[in-house]
């Protein structure tokens, strides 16, 4: 509440005009933004209500604050009564508590959402490298081992051998038996192989009726032990229909200057001569003793 004369003198200020006026060098009628109060003349008789509605005032820190209330004058006084609508502000605060809850509510379904999304592409990617009739890794997923274990045979001089197991007479499956019964004897052998492995080998399906391992730390003794001790494993499953299945490997070790293509090839050629040679056989390509363990896994 505040009373001016004509010349804009502040006559009567109430506790809440004088917490307004921390700059003393502005006058207090300068407080009044919108409507500015030398707007407004004193009447020459009577009580005249000048301004009705939001009044602008001017607050410490140049902050503004809308308040409501009027201005009247008589031929003495200009008065300005004005405060804070209360109804407003309980309005603005529970639309602000609405805002915040809606907020709340925004940001757990997004986190949610950020949550299911990280799920599922961490599932998309899993699907990405796995074969899905046998459930073991993909060719794409070979590639990519492939190269992270050259470079870890590489820094600590680790030996890496390829194992590709191929099953025999698989074509003679598929037309005697049916595909299903391919897809059993598929799914028994990667079940087999993956059980029998070790944990730092990496099994995968290549394609068709053909498995492959690689297996880091091995010598020429052991990685012979452990491929016969698979081939051994697959010989002894009875399959419903089938009966029993072999399978034929191919095993080459790794030369320094090797890529993945290179070491494929040396290792499908031993997996070719075991098939010339009767099948259900190791051979292995690379004649080289490598320095390594000679205890088989």
């Amino acid at each position: 509440m505040a009373e001016f004369d004509a010349n804009m003198t502040l006559h009567y200020g109430n506790a809440g005009l004088r917490r307004l006026l921390s700059d003393e060098n502005i006058g207090a009628w300068q407080l009044f933004a919108e409507p500015m109060l030398i707007r407004f003349d004193l009447p020459d008789d009577g009580i005249r209500v000048c301004f009705e509605g939001l009044i602008t005032v001017n607050g410490p820190g140049d902050r503004m604050s809308s308040l409501r209330g009027r201005i009247e004058a008589d031929p003495q006084r200009l008065r300005v009564v004005a405060g804070y609508d209360l109804d407003h502000i309980l309005t603005a605060t529970d639309t602000l508590m609405e805002v915040n809850a809606a907020l709340v509510t925004t940001q757990r379904e997004l986190a949610r959402a950020n949550h299911q999304l990280t799920r599922s592409e961490a599932t998309i990617r899993r699907l990405s490298l796995t074969d899905p009739l046998t459930g073991i890794a993909n060719r794409r997923a070979l590639d990519s081992h492939t190269q992270e274990t050259f470079a870890n045979g590489d820094a600590d001089d680790t030996p890496v051998w390829l194992i590709i197991a191929d099953i025999d007479h698989f074509k003679h499956v598929n037309d005697t038996w049916g595909h299903d019964a391919g897809d059993q004897a598929l799914t028994a052998v990667a079940a087999a192989l993956r059980e029998q492995s070790r944990d730092s080998d990496f099994v995968a399906r290549f394609g068709g009726e053909e498995f492959v391992i690689l297996a880091p730390g091995l010598s020429r003794n052991a990685v012979r032990t452990y491929a016969e001790r698979l081939r051994q494993g697959i010989e002894n499953i009875d399959l419903p229909l089938i009966g029993r299945i072999t399978l034929s490997f191919g095993v080459a070790r790794r030369h320094t200057d090797d890529t993945g293509r290179d070491l494929f090839a040396r290792a499908d050629a031993a997996l070719y001569r075991a098939k010339a040679n009767g099948r259900n056989r190791v051979e292995i390509a690379d004649n080289r003793a490598p320095a390594a363990t000679e205890t088989p896994p």
